[in-house]
Formats: C-alpha cells, sequence, structure tokens
C-alpha cells in the first residue's frame, strides 16, 4: 500500500461515520440542509479523499463563515 492510502486508513479509523438517515423532510429541505451551514446558513465548502484499495471516500464539509465551527466528516462506502 502507498503513502497515501496508509494516511487515509489510518484518519479514517477514529472517525465517526455519519449517514443520510439523519435528515428528513422533502427533497430540498434534504439538500438545503446538507449543503449549508447549521449554524449561519452559508454554503458548505466540500473536500474529498477517495481511498480506492478499501472503496471509501472521506468527506469534509466546512463552512468558510464560521470558521471556529468544527468541520462535518462523513464516509461513504463505494459500491
Amino acid at each position: 500500500m502507498d503513502e497515501f492510502n496508509d494516511s487515509f486508513a489510518e484518519e479514517t479509523q477514529d472517525e465517526i461515520v455519519e449517514s443520510t438517515f439523519q435528515f428528513f423532510g422533502t427533497a430540498r429541505e434534504i439538500v438545503d440542509s446538507y449543503t449549508h451551514c447549521a449554524i449561519c446558513g452559508a454554503n458548505l465548502h466540500f473536500t474529498h479523499m477517495t481511498d480506492f484499495t478499501h472503496n471509501r471516500t472521506k468527506e469534509t464539509a466546512r463552512c468558510l463563515e464560521c470558521i471556529s465551527a468544527k468541520p462535518r466528516l462523513m464516509s461513504h462506502q463505494l459500491h
């Protein structure tokens, strides 16, 4: 395994895996709550790192307006 995948595996071990089951409402409400900050309502900035050896993608959502707010981390299984 290369250095990138080693560091990715270490980072994802301690991470809490969230799911979209926590969202409810109409499709528009779900998209808005997923893509906007819960504190200030600004658009979230998303970054993704994919580990193809384990078929997982780590998604980080940060609000650029609320600098002190903790980023939301999600891990997605690729099929």
